[in-house]
């Protein structure tokens, strides 16, 4: 097991002595300006995090998968944020209050490190949405996007890459400031290229690296996507 999976698994362990909640998909977890009940880690499903842009649409600041925790400016800084934390499937998630995790974290060199690397992994998930908005062009735009999720979402599938999320045209498109119209066009047009495909829902990457060849300064990948044949 890799070290960061420990750390990861650690945390999971401390957390699952709390409260388990459900929420049905579009059940809000947090509305704006809503004060927290504790820190929340999320056991199943995926979370949205966005806030309403002046003309109404939403503008998705990031998706929150299995294993990650939220909202942490708020638990470390007391800061309570103008954005919504919205289900995007059925998801279940572990609530600890706040000041038991602050005491956690001070007490536990395992649940500080296991803090950090969220931190750390939150930090990477925002610089990277500003190298996505960066590209003026529709397509660089998806493109860079769609290697981003095989990055945070992918899993292997022989050659291919399955988006394991809940990517809808329209949060695909909200997260990257695009509306759904250019998002879908440039998504058929990947598929009629044959580089992505569809399974079911999920996206699924069927070439990394002549998606990568698309854009300049395309974001990293893991080491065996970007320089080795893929397994299987």
């Amino acid at each position: 097991m890799q070290p960061s999976a420990k750390l990861q698994n650690e945390l999971a362990s401390y957390f699952a002595k709390g409260r388990l909640l459900k929420f049905d998909k579009g059940e809000f977890v947090l509305r704006a300006c809503e004060e927290p009940k504790g820190a929340y880690m999320i056991q199943r499903g995926f979370i949205k995090v966005y806030s309403i842009a002046d003309d109404g649409r939403e503008n998705i600041h990031l998706i929150y998968k299995p294993g990650e925790v939220f909202p942490l400016i708020w638990v470390f800084k007391g800061v309570v944020r103008n954005i919504f934390y919205q289900a995007i499937s059925p998801s279940r998630l572990w609530l600890m209050p706040a000041e038991e995790l602050t005491e956690l974290v001070s007490q536990s060199h395992t649940a500080s490190q296991a803090m950090i690397l969220q931190l750390t992994n939150q930090f990477h998930i925002y610089a990277r949405r500003l190298d996505n908005l960066q590209h003026v062009k529709s397509m660089d735009r998806v493109v860079f996007r769609l290697l981003f999720m095989a990055e945070r979402f992918g899993e292997r599938d022989g050659r291919q890459i399955i988006i394991n999320a809940p990517m809808t045209h329209q949060i695909f498109a909200d997260t990257i400031n695009l509306v759904r119209e250019t998002v879908s066009r440039q998504l058929e047009e990947l598929e009629k290229q044959k580089l992505i495909t569809h399974k079911g829902r999920k996206i699924v990457i069927k070439d990394v690296e002549k998606l990568r060849s698309m854009i300049s300064s395309p974001p990293d990948m893991w080491p065996d996507t970007k320089n080795q044949p893929p397994n299987g």
